[in-house]
């Protein structure tokens, strides 16, 4: 079973850079609706969900372009298959592509044999679609099992961002090797304020708060330590016109700090492996 090495909270960043920030854009088409009894389709949440498929990845990508910042994309597979332009557009423009399983699938309660199917499936899919080798994960609602890291490092995978339990990057020692966890939390996720349509539980201004005071408390920390800043956002919530903007006030304040770079989960995933050694051999 995957086992904790340690928390990497000695990190060296490239020189220069004081702080990261990992943009993270879980997208969908809808396959994570919750049903309603009797096993209908939620057309309402569903649909909401679909625009970002179908037009908030643009959006994002648009904004993404003209401000030169790179992030991770967590694609569900069959959303690639039904949309695969939007993930060919990403890829190209630099963007990394990372699985969030083939259907939104919930793997907190699969067998080893069933999980390690929808992690397979899900890579083919976004290799067949544009033609990358994702080395990187995210559990559907971070629910992981037992048996998710060590399936992630058997099949080739660097990195997973599915645990909630700590600011700094942690190294695991699992089964097909060494494994990045970084953590994030939902307390910033833009679901939490503008997620479904009713009730609204914030506003874009309200997210904009609070993605600001979490990058303020980290830059400020980051002065002795070596902080991360990393934000879940839904193509489908904050693709939309209002949100949007309050993302786009955002990075460009962030973009006017020399000592803050927007990295690519894989980017903080093998900054963070650097250097760390255990006696079984290099990380």
């Amino acid at each position: 079973m995957a086992t904790e090495i340690k928390r990497l909270t000695d990190v060296d960043w490239p020189s220069g850079l004081r702080l990261p920030v990992a943009l993270t854009f879980e997208h969908q088409s809808g396959e994570g609706a919750p049903l309603l009894p009797g096993e209908r389709p939620n057309a309402m949440i569903g649909g909401a969900m679909q625009y970002g498929a179908r037009t908030g990845i643009w959006n994002i990508l648009e904004l993404l372009e003209k401000l030169g910042v790179k992030a991770t994309f967590l694609v569900c597979g069959t959303t690639a298959e039904k949309y695969p332009d939007a993930i060919r557009a990403a890829c190209q423009a630099g963007q990394e592509i990372a699985g969030m399983s083939y259907a939104f699938d919930r793997v907190r309660t699969m067998s080893a044999e069933r999980e390690r199917a929808v992690v397979r499936r899900t890579a083919k899919s976004l290799q067949d679609v544009c033609c990358v080798t994702i080395k990187g994960w995210r559990c559907p609602d971070y629910r992981v099992s037992a048996q998710t890291l060590d399936i992630l490092s058997e099949e080739g995978f660097i990195w997973d961002s599915s645990l909630l339990n700590d600011d700094y990057a942690c190294l695991f020692d699992c089964t097909g090797g060494k494994l990045v966890e970084l953590p994030f939390t939902t307390s910033t996720a833009d679901k939490t304020f503008v997620g479904f349509p009713y009730p609204m539980r914030s506003s874009p201004d309200g997210l904009a708060d609070v993605w600001n005071s979490e990058f303020d408390v980290l830059y400020r920390e980051s002065e002795r330590a070596r902080r991360f800043v990393i934000l879940s956002i839904q193509t489908w919530a904050t693709g939309r016109p209002a949100p949007l903007r309050s993302l786009r006030q955002f990075l460009q304040r962030l973009v006017q700090y020399n000592d803050v770079q927007f990295a690519r989960c894989r980017d903080i995933a093998m900054w963070s492996r650097r250097g760390h050694t255990l006696e079984t051999g290099a990380v």
